[in-house]
């Protein structure tokens, strides 16, 4: 499980912006989540993507310490700027390795990934399933078995066999694939899977046969925001609707239904 922020929009922000700024930063929620399912804190490490001018490929920072504890992140994040960006915490779910190769944001080929959640039986015969359907190229890439790591390069494949493909296309068929293979195996999975490119997020609020972990959003003049909780209680951010996709651009946010094996 973790705590999720993203922002799209005309101006570059600071990486403080999600990090620390906020009164219910990722900082904060680290140590004090309010909405959280399952766990009690996000403290397993600490990671950020965002794009600056120029560059195609997000930059990225990662840690197994959390935001307060590591010294190098706070006196960065105020300088570094961009837009995209896409920040998490992380709770590790048990018998999910821990280290920095396992925090998220995931980054490879222009597109940034963090998952709010888990995949039973991963470690089984569904996590066996789903990385067989990857290229070699692509399962050289998963470094970990992390079921997050998994699910990112299922969407990288997916894009992969179909360049033409929209992210937010390939999200909702991962999900849908991943869903149906976890209710074949009778197990659960919690989906709320968040992508990120130089020209928007694609974020999802969904799961299968469990429940759905929080998600909102937030529009405003400059640009538009995703977390798992809000970033500050006085803004007027909006509970996505569960089993649903929503896309953010600078100047848009669109929601649209997402249906799959598993849901009610």
């Amino acid at each position: 499980m973790c705590r999720i922020a993203g922002y799209v929009g005309d101006d570059p922000l600071p990486l403080s912006a999600v990090l620390y700024d906020p009164p219910h930063s990722l900082q904060q929620a680290a140590y004090a989540p309010k909405e959280l399912l399952w766990g009690h804190v996000n403290v397993d490490g600490t990671g950020v993507a965002w794009w600056v001018d120029g560059r195609g490929e997000p930059l990225r920072y990662i840690t197994d310490k959390s935001p307060w504890s590591d010294p190098n992140l706070t006196d960065l994040a105020p300088i570094l700027s961009g837009t995209p960006v896409l920040a998490a915490v992380r709770s590790a779910t048990p018998g999910i390795p821990h280290g920095p190769q396992n925090v998220a944001p995931f980054v490879s080929g222009g597109l940034a990934a963090v998952h709010n959640g888990w995949i039973g039986g991963f470690r089984d015969g569904v996590g066996r399933s789903l990385l067989d359907t990857l290229s070699d190229a692509r399962f050289g890439q998963v470094t970990s078995m992390n079921d997050s790591l998994a699910l990112f390069h299922l969407v990288g494949q997916q894009i992969d066999d179909d360049p033409g493909m929209e992210i937010s296309e390939a999200v909702a068929e991962v999900i849908r694939r991943v869903a149906k293979t976890v209710v074949a195996a009778d197990r659960a999975a919690a989906l709320n899977l968040v992508v990120a490119s130089g020209s928007g997020i694609v974020a999802a609020r969904t799961s299968a046969g469990t429940e759905v972990n929080s998600l909102y959003t937030l529009r405003t003049d400059h640009g538009n925001w995703v977390a798992s909780e809000p970033l500050d209680a006085s803004d007027p951010w909006e509970r996505v609707p569960e089993h649903s996709l929503v896309i953010l651009t600078e100047e848009s946010l669109e929601t649209v239904s997402l249906d799959h094996e598993g849901v009610p």
